[in-house]
């Protein structure tokens, strides 16, 4: 019997539907907690991370997850669920063994650097056999099985190891169709990553010459986790015009394994400029790893990561649709703040904030004085014109001698308003003064003033190098000899006149002037001009000017190459230029010797959405072409990489996908046999013996089957590994007790051979 109020009869309907609502949901929840999931982990027992989904390589985007087999091959790996075997592939590079799984959901699971295929069960090794047989290579590529082999979730399908690129590790891929990988994290289980992002350090670039970042053209500054966990600076830069940041980021576990980070969201006074979310993306998206990251500040060994604060022009990596991205402005004067947030492979989350202090310096100029003049001594009047600061007492001027760093006395100072005289002693100044106008303890502006000098030889003209950004191109002019009267200006000469820029000191040694991209395409030559000197000189600028367009092709023939750009090859217009380094470096490897220039393509790390076809001339007088190939120079490591090239008549050429410094390069250096297992000479071993052979070469390296070992007169089939830089092979069948005759020897790709040694070795 109901003896409450209608009133209170209601709210304890309302109370018991929601108990009943709440019951419901929480069974809901605990069931599909509960509930097994649909995918398994590939390997039994070890899911540890090594490398991550997305992760920076110089060429591409890892699509997929490293995992840890502890240093260990022959590790059983499984189906993650019930699916069809429909394609094998076997490389000696690369992935190596391959096994591609097609399940009912349309996901297709990857498995790569195998061991073997399951032939017990499944008769794998045998279809691979039979490849081999019909295509007569020992590395036949995709094997497309039909009818596919179905399997069930958990099923053993191959067994974990090092073929292909890398040391033990398992290489899994899930990709919603054969040209799409996505993260497959989820389906890996419990991961032990250990790590979490680390800002190591914020990058400032500059834009235009009136850019300056702590005083510099380019700094890096390091950064370090605050009380709060927010990462950030322990004071606040100052920042004199337009710049483009980057970060520096590591995620490394307790290994020393780095890995690469899966989102980044960027703001700027609380306005989002940038946010990334890296859970899928195509093949053909590979090119834009370089505008993701920046390709001359990252590498693979050791791992060094650099991302890009900014979304440039045909990155459409990780856009969420979702959210309105705004372009990242050009600041005002004043404080502003950067906010990052960067997400870890695997869902760590670490987060920076950098105060910025905005400074307009004011134009400044020095002019001679004749007041107070006396013999032996110069005086100047340094003036400042608009700009921004607080007042002109927290102003300051520092002097030095023009390429020089210690400074240089001010005597006899006389202060105005906006202006100050000081003389200087001439025999200290040499070709010129530099003033530094310092804000806070940082330079925001520097004004240099170069005195005439007579000279029996005209200066020549120092490099040029073209440093383009979205809508400007900014020149700059390296001084490789500071003692020597810099140039004061640059004439351009182009179809619509000439048109002179003077060059601003910025730092010690470097001058910059900058010309928007729509003069740089009129440009047809350069000039430098010292107008100093007791008579105005000129000299040309060995640099030939272009401008490439993503919507038409071009060819380069500059720096005695010839770079050939198909349409399509650039994401945005870009100032594009070639700097001849001559003979220098000249290469560390014994025997490899230079048979050009050193070539750098500029702008240094440029990312190219098609590649481009590079082409040297052969040297006239090469007697042993087949020696001779193109190389890439790794600044990490100061060393030459081989890339190869198709030689065709004279010439010999190379696709390449983003710019750096090349030469063609002659090895003439036999590769070197380091040790042998067994040993000549050894104690007996037993009759179903392996062979392991040490081989190192500096040069164009070795392919698979650079080492030749014979037994008995009959050649052994062996396999070169690179990474681990040994040979392997056994015989098909054990050997018969007593002693066998062994002869060996080593051919590079340029083909340089090793003497042939001979040995015995002994069966028990």
């Amino acid at each position: 019997m109901n003896t409450g109020t209608p009133r209170m009869n209601r709210v304890i309907r309302r109370k018991a539907s929601t108990l009943v609502f709440i019951l419901v949901a929480a069974s809901v929840i605990l069931a599909s907690s509960k509930r097994p999931s649909p995918y398994h982990p590939p390997l039994l027992d070890i899911i540890a991370p090594v490398a991550s989904f997305g992760e920076y390589r110089p060429d591409h985007l890892h699509p997929g997850v490293d995992l840890s087999t502890g240093g260990r091959t022959g590790l059983p790996v499984v189906a993650v669920a019930d699916g069809e075997i429909y394609r094998l592939k076997v490389e000696w590079r690369g992935y190596g063994r391959a096994l591609y799984l097609r399940h009912a959901d349309g996901q297709i699971s990857v498995y790569a650097h195998l061991e073997s295929f399951e032939e017990r069960t499944l008769a794998l090794e045998s279809r691979v056999e039979e490849a081999k047989r019909a295509r007569g290579l020992r590395y036949p590529g995709d094997i497309y099985l039909s009818p596919a082999i179905p399997v069930h979730r958990g099923q053993r399908i191959a067994l974990s190891g090092e073929s292909g690129a890398g040391l033990p590790h398992l290489h899994f891929e899930l990709r919603g169709s054969e040209e799409r990988p996505s993260d497959p994290s989820p389906v890996l289980g419990r991961i032990r990553s250990g790590s979490s992002p680390r800002f190591e350090s914020l990058v400032f670039l500059a834009r235009g010459t009136q850019s300056l970042m702590g005083g510099s053209r380019s700094t890096e500054l390091p950064l370090a986790r605050q009380p709060g966990g927010v990462y950030g600076l322990s004071f606040c830069p100052l920042v004199t015009g337009p710049f483009v940041p980057e970060a520096r980021i590591v995620v490394e576990d307790r290994s020393g394994h780095r890995m690469g980070i899966r989102g980044m969201k960027v703001h700027l006074d609380g306005t989002l400029v940038y946010e990334f979310v890296l859970d899928g993306f195509r093949f053909e998206q590979y090119p834009q790893v370089g505008l993701l990251l920046d390709h001359a500040r990252s590498r693979m060994s050791p791992p060094s990561f650099t991302y890009r604060l900014l979304r440039l022009p045909g990155n459409e990596l990780g856009r969420v649709p979702s959210v309105q991205e705004e372009p990242f402005p050009d600041l005002s004067a004043g404080l502003h703040h950067l906010d990052l947030e960067a997400t870890g492979a695997f869902g760590e989350i670490a987060r920076a904030r950098i105060p910025i202090r905005m400074v307009f310096p004011p134009t400044m100029h020095l002019e001679e004085s004749s007041e107070g003049d006396k013999e032996g001594f110069v005086r100047l009047s340094l003036h400042r014109d608009g700009g921004h600061a607080d007042g002109p007492s927290s102003l300051r001027a520092i002097y030095t001698a023009l390429g020089k760093k210690l400074p240089v006395v001010c005597q006899e100072r006389s202060e105005f308003p906006e202006a100050e005289t000081c003389s200087f002693k001439l025999s200290q100044l040499g070709w010129g003064l530099t003033a530094s106008l310092y804000f806070e303890n940082t330079p925001i502006s520097r004004v240099t003033r170069v005195f005439p000098r007579p000279m029996e030889v005209p200066p020549e003209p120092a490099p040029i190098r073209v440093l383009p950004g979205p809508e400007y191109v900014e020149l700059e002019v390296s001084l490789d000899n500071p003692s020597t009267v810099p140039p004061a200006r640059l004439i351009f000469h182009g179809s619509q006149g000439d048109l002179s820029q003077d060059l601003r000191e910025q730092e010690t040694g470097l001058l910059v002037a900058s010309l928007p991209l729509a003069v740089w395409r009129e440009v047809s030559s350069l000039e430098m001009e010292w107008e100093a000197l007791p008579k105005p000189v000129r000299a040309p600028v060995p640099l030939t000017p272009h401008v490439g367009s993503p919507t038409a092709g071009m060819s380069m023939r500059d720096c005695g190459v010839r770079l050939d750009l198909p349409s399509g090859a650039l994401f945005a217009p870009t100032a594009l230029a070639c700097e001849s380094l001559g003979k220098s470096p000249p290469p560390r490897e014994e025997g490899l010797v230079l048979g050009s220039s050193i070539v750098r393509l500029l702008p240094e790390g440029l990312p190219l959405a098609r590649k481009a076809l590079l082409t040297f001339p052969l040297p006239v007088d090469c007697r042993h072409p087949e020696r001779v190939g193109i190389y890439r120079l790794d600044p990490s490591r100061g060393a030459w990489d081989f890339l190869g090239g198709e030689k065709s008549g004279s010439e010999i050429s190379i696709p390449l996908g983003r710019f750096d410094t090349y030469a063609l390069l002659e090895d003439s250096a036999p590769p070197r046999i380091l040790d042998l297992v067994p040993a000549p000479g050894g104690p007996a071993v037993d009759s179903q013996l392996s062979f392991s052979v040490r081989v190192e070469d500096g040069g164009s390296g070795l392919n698979y089957d650079g080492v030749h070992l014979r037994l008995d007169a009959q050649e052994i089939e062996m396999e070169f590994d690179p990474d681990r830089g040994r040979s392997t092979g056994r015989p098909s069948t054990p050997l018969s007790s007593g002693t066998h005759a062994v002869s060996i020897w080593a051919v590079d790709r340029a083909g340089n051979r090793t003497a042939e040694r001979a040995f015995e070795v002994s069966i028990r």
